[in-house]
């Protein structure tokens, strides 16, 4: 028989040293009626998917683990072939910081792709 799952509070505005499952922390959301991650911050946390995430204004990562990417950090990213993105999970002015990401894709506005394929390069 499988744990239950903790329940997530969608309306917490810090979460820290938790594991989350990103699609438990958007349902929660969903059910407050609100259908993006807006204004958190996350701190020493486990992040998993499998899931993309689309990261809108405001998003930024500091000493992040972006996960397993097979040697390539590219391998992570997902460029959108038109101006919408369906099916990821938007994220937009939350901080993640010291978190590590697991089974987790990136999607976003050029400039934020540019940046995360940066950012592995100078770790």
């Amino acid at each position: 028989m499988n744990a239950p799952r903790p329940t997530i509070d969608g309306s917490a505005k810090a979460f820290e040293n938790l594991e989350i499952s990103l699609i438990d922390l958007f349902r929660a959301q969903l059910q407050g009626g609100v259908n993006m991650v807006s204004g958190r911050t996350f701190k020493n946390c486990r992040l998993h998917g499998p899931v993309v995430m689309l990261a809108l204004e405001g998003v930024t990562f500091d000493s992040t683990n972006f996960g397993f990417h097979g040697g390539d950090i590219a391998n992570l990213v997902l460029r959108p072939a038109g101006e919408k993105v369906i099916g990821a999970l938007p994220f937009k002015d939350c901080a993640f910081i010291g978190c590590q990401f697991f089974a987790v894709g990136f999607t976003g506005p050029e400039t934020f792709l540019q940046q995360i394929l940066a950012l592995e390069t100078t770790q």
